[in-house]
């Protein structure tokens, strides 16, 4: 997909097409940061989860519910505090996500994981992984002109689902 121009990206969202605006902000990402991997999740509240509600493989990450909602350093860092958690090798997620074995029989062993916020609350966390020590300090910095784009699609996305749950 060509680069789009603001009037276009808002004319995905107002029709709300989602993916578009998910599909585009991969391809930002790829090109300004990198990863092997990229999902986002938004908290779904009324199940106490985590809802996954993009992924680029969607055979190894699928789409839907994900993680279970518990206090956790990594929880208080990306919705309390709506900081970056950047971590290079798997010990450093372990410090993050100490059950986490999801990159076991992978290549992956770096993640970058941002707040994305809105109206003063984090609405979704972008998650991008890749082989360990692609991300440093500086990478949160690489991702923040494209927090915007991806508030758009999440907001779309939910707007998208609001609707379809009062059909």
């Amino acid at each position: 997909m060509e680069r789009l121009e603001y009037p276009a990206v808002l004319g995905f969202a107002a029709a709300g097409a989602h993916d578009a605006l998910f599909a585009l902000l991969a391809e930002r990402l790829k090109a300004s940061v990198g990863f092997e991997l990229l999902t986002v999740l938004v908290a779904d509240p009324s199940e106490r989860q985590l809802r996954r509600i993009f992924s680029t493989d969607e055979t190894a990450y699928p789409l839907g519910l994900a993680d279970k909602v518990e206090p956790s350093a990594w929880f208080e860092q990306l919705f309390t505090r709506r900081e970056p958690i950047v971590a290079n090798n798997r010990r450093e997620i372990a410090l993050w996500l100490p059950d986490y074995d999801g990159f076991e029989g992978t290549d992956l062993g770096s993640l970058l994981n941002c707040p994305i916020v809105a109206a003063d609350r984090t609405i979704a966390i972008l998650n991008l992984t890749d082989r360990p020590g692609q991300y440093g300090p500086e990478a949160p910095v690489r991702v923040a002109p494209e927090t915007a784009l991806c508030a758009m699609a999440v907001s779309t996305y939910l707007s998208g689902n609001e609707n379809s749950r009062q059909d």
